[in-house]
């Protein structure tokens, strides 16, 4: 009986996993590529991370990010406006602070 519950405990919570998570491993590696100099290594991985960021539209954080990476062009072309649409979606999941103060700088 424990084993059950203890399988169903994990599938439960693999059912239930961010998406945002796997993206900012993504993210975080792309930066540190980024740093390195390895804009090439660099650019597949925040091309990744932003789909996996743009597939979780209902979480703050990966539409912060998603906006991010357009702003900066990684992994993607530069688009301000696509930024623009992300920090409003975030702001109105209640990251108005960051959002505000990213949209006036773009």
């Amino acid at each position: 009986m424990r084993k059950i519950v203890f399988l169903i405990s994990i599938v439960i919570s693999f059912s239930f996993a961010n998406p945002y998570t796997d993206g900012y491993k993504l993210y975080k590696e792309a930066k540190k590529e980024l740093r390195k100099g390895d804009l090439k290594k660099s650019g597949v991985l925040f091309k990744k991370a932003l789909v996996i960021f743009e597939s979780d539209l209902k979480s703050s954080q990966a539409l912060l990010k998603a906006a991010e990476l357009y702003c900066n062009g990684w992994g993607t072309e530069s688009n301000k406006n696509k930024a623009k649409e992300y920090l409003k979606k975030a702001k109105g999941l209640g990251v108005s602070f960051v959002a505000d103060k990213c949209l006036k700088n773009l």
